[in-house]
């Protein structure tokens, strides 16, 4: 046998289908693939769960904006005035994320915003924002590190899209 004929195409098909047969019972599906109705769309799926981050976050933000209101209340009997005159001190801090410019922004989860809201309120009558930021920068939630790490982006009129459709034809920081 000489060597030219071991490396043909013919033989090295034959080789690899002469594979020993211990799982001759199994179907040669792939291993991420079911077959019949229980097959799941990888776009199917991504749907789903972006819907499920949506759900989680809109309940994260009612809960979040009932705090704010109850604090503007607070403020309102201590202070025997409504709040939002000038020199208020703030009642919740809101950080801006940076849209790219097919205008997407980072979706930020339900668990980073608590996140977020539980480091900003630890310095709600501070001055000095610099210790806050170098908290969250810490915990990876500064808005840059935000931008990198998303796995998903918001559209401005509220929808969803993944990283690829977002970022299509960008060059942002990745």
């Amino acid at each position: 046998m000489n060597i030219s004929s071991m490396f043909s195409p013919a033989a090295i098909l034959a080789r690899l289908q002469a594979k020993p047969a211990a799982n001759a019972a199994a179907p040669a599906t792939p291993p991420d693939q079911t077959t019949g109705p229980a097959r799941v769309d990888t776009a199917a799926r991504q749907k789903d769960e972006m819907a499920a981050l949506k759900k989680e976050r809109d309940a994260y933000d009612t809960q979040r904006h009932n705090e704010i209101r109850k604090r503007e209340k607070e403020f309102e009997q201590t202070h025997g005035r409504k709040y939002g005159q000038e020199g208020d001190p703030p009642l919740a801090y809101q950080m801006a994320l940076p849209v790219n410019e097919r205008g997407y922004q980072p979706f930020v989860s339900a668990d980073q915003q608590k996140q977020i809201d539980a480091i900003t309120d630890k310095y709600r009558y501070q001055e000095n924002f610099a210790p806050m930021w170098e908290e969250l920068t810490a915990m990876g939630l500064n808005t840059d590190q935000l931008v990198k790490s998303a796995k998903y982006f918001i559209s401005m009129d509220g929808r969803m899209a993944t990283r690829e459709e977002a970022t299509k034809g960008i060059d942002i920081k990745v």
